[in-house]
């Protein structure tokens, strides 16, 4: 009696393991082509986090964010470019991680970028980024 009960208990493990790793490896599908679900600039989105982070969350939160900004900063690390996008504010900008580093970026260049936002740490992020 114990030992059909093991192995279907096993078997679906096995089942559902397989289909979580197949799920989590998939290639995430580039923002190229997403809609775009809020067109805001630097000054804007940091003041929507900077007065109320909750309500922030709810609307922006996994979300397309199209950003347009001076760049007042660049960073690789791990083989990932990062944009820094002025925000008026000494202390906070909106940072970018490129989904791929195509072009060379400068500062003081004036870009459009479109990200998915995953919230406000000091700055906001936005990743798998693209140069529109």
């Amino acid at each position: 009696m114990r030992k059909p009960v093991v192995y279907i208990s096993l078997l679906l493990a096995l089942i559902i393991g397989y289909f979580a790793w197949t799920n989590a490896m998939a290639p995430h599908a580039s923002l190229a082509k997403s809609p775009i679900d809020f067109v805001l600039s630097p000054e804007e989105l940091l003041l929507a986090f900077e007065e109320d982070e909750e309500t922030a969350n709810k609307k922006y939160l996994d979300k397309v964010i199209e950003v347009s900004g001076k760049v007042v900063k660049t960073e690789e690390s791990n083989g990932k470019t990062s944009i820094y996008l002025d925000a008026n504010n000494p202390l906070s900008n909106i940072i970018f991680q490129l989904e791929k580093s195509e072009e060379e970026i400068k500062l003081g260049d004036q870009i459009k970028l479109k990200g998915i936002c995953t919230g406000y740490l000091l700055d906001v992020i936005l990743v798998r980024a693209i140069k529109i």
